[in-house]
């Protein structure tokens, strides 16, 4: 059986909807449907900038791995992603399950930030979240492609941090 939910975030504002579909030699975790309402806690919790709340959906020792500022304990980089950005809005996420029936899931989505000094990125990208025995994330790895964006956000991260 796959599970597939999608939700559309525009700040707080959200649209559920719900699909299941079978398929053979398919084991899903008992718990998928579980990680799929952490991850769209995390992406509402991501749009509103609540880094208190986005903490704590990961366990005491969680780890974000991310393509500019490596990994971190997720407390750091949230408190990093925060100071760099005035807004985030996250369009056509899309969460998926192993299918592998591990404790991981993974959401694909277009991340529209603005950030603190008022530029604009957009880009696609995929975060993947692995999940410890209480269902709380223990790690998640962002991937996107840096090159066409590199140039305008460069070390903003940094920056943002000075000040």
């Amino acid at each position: 059986m796959v599970l597939r939910r999608g939700r559309s975030y525009d700040g707080a504002l959200f649209i559920h909807s719900f699909q299941q579909v079978a398929a053979p030699n398919m084991v899903i975790s008992s718990n998928a449907l579980a990680y799929i309402d952490v991850i769209h806690n995390y992406l509402a919790l991501l749009a509103a900038g609540d880094v208190r709340g986005i903490v704590s959906l990961f366990s005491p020792q969680g780890m974000v791995n991310s393509p500019f500022l490596g990994v971190q304990p997720a407390g750091e980089f949230f408190d990093q992603l925060k100071a760099a950005t005035r807004r985030s809005v996250l369009e056509d996420a899309e969460v998926f399950v192993s299918a592998a029936g591990s404790r991981r899931a993974s959401v694909a989505f277009t991340y529209l930030w603005e950030l603190a000094d008022g530029s604009h990125v957009s880009f696609r990208c995929v975060d993947i979240f692995d999940f410890d025995e209480q269902g709380l994330i223990e790690a998640m790895t962002i991937v996107y492609d840096t090159a066409p964006i590199r140039a305008e956000v460069g070390d903003k991260y940094r920056r943002a941090q000075a000040h």
